[in-house]
């Protein structure tokens, strides 16, 4: 059987479609190096370029998470939103603060800050939160209606 040669047009696309599908699957990027997912390329899609884990990291992952985000702005520009506030525990034990929108039913993330080295103050969050309230506004276009955080006390504080 001939195989084709893909254009580098075509390879980027494939990359950039692969980085999607384990986005949206929840998929470890692992998968790209499983033998299975080899084989099946292999049979089903001759010539398919080998994507590695380090290929949609290190050149992929910048470029589809702007394309997400401009999408997102754009489906959500002037429209109402909530915004929700959380802490979280990172990989580390990193302390990340999380701020999402809800618009039109669906959640989109806006900001992850690391605030490991910062004092968990309702200070530090108030100015957090005041920061993405002005990049909403500003950036985005829409218009902020409420806010919904966890019970923690320097939320409550803020």
């Amino acid at each position: 059987m001939v195989v084709p040669k893909w254009s580098s047009a075509r390879k980027k696309n494939f990359e950039r479609r692969i980085l999607r599908l384990t986005a949206s699957t929840g998929f470890p990027l692992s998968w790209v190096s499983n033998p299975e997912w080899h084989k099946f390329c292999d049979e089903f899609v001759p010539g398919a370029p080998n994507v590695t884990r380090k290929v949609l990291t290190k050149h992929i992952l910048c470029e589809v998470v702007a394309e997400f985000r401009a999408e997102v702005k754009r489906k959500t520009k002037g429209k109402e939103v909530t915004i929700q506030g959380d802490g979280w525990t990172g990989l580390k034990n990193h302390h990340l603060n999380t701020f999402m929108i809800t618009a039109d039913k669906k959640v989109h993330t806006v900001e992850v800050h690391d605030a490991s080295k910062e004092r968990k103050t309702a200070e530090n969050l108030l100015e957090e939160l005041e920061k993405v309230y002005a990049k909403l506004s500003e950036e985005w276009e829409v218009l902020v209606v409420g806010l919904v955080t966890d019970a923690s006390s320097e939320s409550r504080k803020a």
